[in-house]
C-alpha cells in the first residue's frame, strides 16, 4: 500500500527518523498515532489507482492489500478512500508476524485468494520487497515511488515497471489471458 497505492513513505521516514528500536512498541505508538492523522488528512491514493482497481474488479480480478503497515494505523486512509470495497481483504506483516524480507505475506495473500503464485501479480515500490516477492516466484510490477527510488534500484528486479498507474491498463489485458 505505502509507496505503491499512495505517497506515504515520506511521512513514514519523517515520523520514524528518531526511533532507534523498531521492536519497542512504546516508542512506536506515538509515531502510529501521528501516521493515523497523516492518513486521515494528508495521504491520498496515487493518480490512476482507483481507476485501475475498478477496471480490474469489473474484469473479475480478485485483489487484496498486503502491507507492512498495521491495519489499525492505515484504517483512516482505507475509510477515506473506500479502497477496501474493491479488495477481498487486507493483510499486514504484524498479523502474520513476518516482514517483507521474507515472502510470508505474499504467499499468505496468494493462499487466501485461492491462487497459485503463477496466477498472481505483485505491485511493489521498494527494492527489497520486490526482491523478496520475485525470489518467491511472483510476477512483479514495480511502481515508481520517490522515496523507494532514493533507497535502491527497484527497476532492475521487476518484470515490468510503471512510472504511474495510467501506464498499467494493459496489465489487466495480460492478466486475463
Amino acid at each position: 500500500m505505502d509507496g505503491t497505492l499512495c505517497d506515504s513513505m515520506e511521512f513514514w521516514r519523517t515520523e520514524t527518523a528518531m526511533i532507534d528500536d523498531f521492536r519497542d512498541r512504546k516508542a512506536l505508538e506515538p509515531c502510529y498515532d501521528r501516521m493515523r492523522e497523516h492518513y486521515r488528512r494528508d495521504i491520498e491514493l496515487k493518480d490512476g489507482v482507483l481507476e485501475f482497481i475498478q477496471n480490474a474488479e469489473r474484469q473479475g480480478i480478485r485483489m487484496c492489500i498486503a502491507s507492512a503497515t498495521r491495519r489499525d494505523v492505515s484504517q483512516p486512509f482505507l475509510d477515506k478512500t473506500g479502497i477496501m470495497e474493491h479488495m477481498e481483504f487486507y493483510i499486514d506483516c504484524y498479523e502474520i508476524r513476518a516482514f517483507k524480507e521474507r515472502p510470508d505475506i505474499y504467499l499468505k495473500a496468494a493462499e487466501r485468494l485461492g491462487a497459485d503464485i503463477s496466477e498472481c501479480v505483485v505491485f511493489e515500490d521498494a527494492e527489497y520487497c520486490i526482491e523478496t516477492a520475485r525470489n518467491a516466484g511472483f510476477y512483479i510490477v514495480g511502481v515508481y515511488d520517490a522515496v523507494a527510488e532514493r533507497e535502491g534500484d527497484p527497476r532492475r528486479l521487476c518484470d515490468r515497471f510503471i512510472e504511474s498507474w495510467s501506464e498499467a491498463s494493459d496489465i489487466l489485458l495480460t492478466a486475463n489471458k
